[in-house]
C-alpha cells in the first residue's frame, strides 16, 4: 500500500503543485490532497462514504478556485434536462469567455453540496459523462459522480410581453431568482469603479427593450418571480445592478417591489432583497412599503483607510458615515437579520474584516464574506485571492461572530456559500455529539474545518 500510495504522489504530484497551489497550500495540505485521491472510487455509494462532508468541502473549495474543464460528453442534457450558465454570477469571471455552447450553471457533490461553475482551461478538474453518468476527475484520476442542477420550470416559458424568463430573471444559488436590472454602471465613465468590479464585461443574452438603462420593465420582473415561487423553483429573489445617473434604479427597485405586491397579492414579498447603494432615508421607508423583505447596501471593504481607494464612486455618492448610518436605519425599518453588506473577502487585512463583521453583527447586520474573484474587466483583473486556508479561517471567525449575536448562517441568498456549507458542518458535528456523547468530535476533519477554520495536517 505505502509503495502504491509513493507511486500515485509521483505521478500526480507535479501537476498538483503547479496547477493545484492556489487551491491547498504547498505546505501539508497538499499532502491531505494526495491521500484524499489515493482513496479514489467512482461508487456513488461508496463514495458518499469515503469522501466526508469534510473531504468533499475541500473539493469543492478547490473547483471554486481553479475551475473546472468540460469534455465534450460532459455537454450533454445542458439548456434542456440541466440549466445552463446565463451569466447569473452578478461578478462574472467568464465574461469575455467565447461559448460554442452554452456551459452547466452548477454542479452537485456528495453530501449535497453544491457549487457553481467556473471554465478554465487550465484547470486540473475534469467533467466526464459515460454511460450517462457525469464523473469528476482530477489530473486523469476519477474521483467521484457528481450532477448538474436540473434546469427550472419557467425556463420554459415567456412574459406576456414574449420575452424568455430565463433572460429576466436566472436561477442562481439553489433557491434564487436574480433580477439583473442591467450591466451598466456610470462610475466606469468617470474611473470611478469599484477596483474589483467587471460588471460592464458581462454579456447578458437579452439586451434591453424596456427603458435605455433597465432590461425589463417591473412587471416583467414580477412575472418572472411568481412563475418561479409558483412552480417551487425559487422562494427567494434579487434584484441588483450598477448605479444609473440620477439614481434611476432606486424608483426601479421601488416600481419592481409594487409590481411583485400586485403580482403576488402580498405585502411583503417572501425572500425579496433589493441590492443597492444606499438611497435617502426616507425612501428606506418606501423600500419596506414597496414590499421588500430584506435590503443589502455592500460597502465591500471595512477599513476606512482602503474603503475610499477601492471603492471610490460610493465613496463620491455617500461618505462612509452615510453608509453606515443607513444601515442601522435599515435594521430599525427591516429588523435585525434583514440587512446585510457584503465585505469582500480578501481585499483588506483580515482583521480589518473581522472588525467590520463584529461592528454590524452587534447591530443585527450581516457583514458576508464574499470570496474575492479577480474578474475580466475589472482593474483588478490578473490578481490573485489569498488561498484556501485564508478565506476558511475568515469564514469560520465571521461565522463565530454570527453566532455570538444571534445572527442565523443559513441566510438569505446563502445557497452554496462556503459559510453555509461550514455552519452545516458544525450543525452535523453537534447533532453527532448528543447521539453518540463518547465521540470525540475533535478528532473530525469537519471540526478543523468548521470549528478551528483550518486546513488539516496530515
Amino acid at each position: 500500500m505505502n509503495d502504491a500510495l509513493s507511486g500515485l504522489r509521483r505521478l500526480i504530484g507535479r501537476p498538483v503543485q503547479e496547477r493545484f497551489s492556489a487551491a491547498v497550500p504547498s505546505h501539508r495540505g497538499d499532502r491531505l490532497l494526495l491521500s484524499l485521491i489515493g482513496q479514489i472510487s467512482s461508487n456513488r455509494g461508496v463514495a458518499e462514504q469515503i469522501y466526508g462532508e469534510g473531504e468533499t468541502f475541500l473539493i469543492k473549495g478547490a473547483l471554486f478556485l481553479t475551475g473546472v474543464r468540460m469534455d465534450p460528453s460532459a455537454f450533454e442534457g445542458v439548456g434542456d434536462r440541466w440549466k445552463e450558465d446565463l451569466g447569473q454570477a452578478h461578478f462574472n469571471p467568464n465574461a469575455r469567455a467565447r461559448r460554442s455552447r452554452l456551459p452547466p450553471y452548477a454542479l452537485w457533490l456528495p453530501h449535497g453540496l453544491y457549487t457553481p461553475l467556473y471554465l478554465d482551461g487550465r484547470s486540473p478538474f475534469l467533467l466526464r459523462r459515460e454511460r450517462g453518468t457525469l464523473y469528476l476527475y482530477l489530473e486523469g484520476l476519477r474521483l467521484f459522480p457528481v450532477e448538474y442542477e436540473r434546469r427550472p420550470s419557467y425556463y420554459e416559458q415567456e412574459t406576456s410581453s414574449g420575452v424568455p424568463m430565463s433572460h429576466i430573471g436566472p436561477h442562481r444559488l439553489q433557491r434564487q431568482v436574480l433580477i439583473e436590472y442591467g450591466t451598466y454602471c456610470r462610475f466606469f465613465s468617470n474611473d470611478t469603479q469599484c477596483l474589483f468590479c467587471g460588471i460592464i464585461g458581462e454579456r447578458p443574452l437579452h439586451h434591453g427593450h424596456y427603458r435605455r438603462f433597465f432590461t425589463a420593465s417591473p412587471q416583467e420582473a414580477a412575472e418572472v418571480v411568481d412563475a418561479a415561487y409558483s412552480q417551487g423553483d425559487s422562494s427567494e429573489m434579487e434584484v441588483t445592478g450598477g448605479v444609473i445617473p440620477d439614481r434611476a434604479e432606486v424608483g426601479y427597485i421601488l416600481e419592481v417591489g409594487r409590481a411583485m405586491q400586485e403580482r403576488l397579492r402580498t405585502a411583503t414579498v417572501p425572500g425579496s432583497q433589493a441590492v443597492m447603494v444606499p438611497p435617502d432615508l426616507p425612501q428606506i421607508d418606501e423600500l419596506k412599503s414597496a414590499g421588500w423583505e430584506a435590503v443589502s447596501f455592500n460597502l465591500e471593504v471595512w477599513d476606512p483607510r482602503l474603503w475610499p481607494g477601492i471603492v471610490p464612486g460610493k465613496a463620491e455618492v455617500l461618505p462612509r458615515e452615510g453608509w453606515l448610518e443607513a444601515l442601522e436605519y435599515a435594521v430599525q425599518v427591516f429588523g435585525k437579520g434583514n440587512v446585510s453588506t457584503v465585505l469582500v473577502a480578501g481585499l483588506e487585512p483580515k482583521q480589518a474584516h473581522w472588525a467590520g463583521v463584529e461592528w454590524l453583527a452587534q447591530r443585527g447586520i450581516y457583514g458576508v464574506p464574499i470570496p474575492w474573484t479577480p474578474t475580466p474587466s475589472s482593474l483588478l483583473e490578473g490578481h490573485q485571492t489569498p488561498g484556501a486556508a485564508w478565506h476558511l479561517e475568515v469564514a469560520a471567525r465571521d461565522l463565530d461572530i454570527w453566532e455570538k449575536y444571534g445572527l442565523n448562517p443559513h441566510r438569505h441568498t446563502s445557497g452554496g456559500f462556503h459559510y453555509d456549507d461550514l455552519a452545516t458542518m458544525r450543525e452535523h458535528l453537534r447533532e453527532l455529539q448528543a447521539d453518540r456523547p463518547d465521540v470525540d468530535v475533535t478528532k473530525d476533519l469537519r471540526h478543523t474545518l468548521a470549528v478551528e477554520g483550518k486546513l488539516p495536517d496530515l
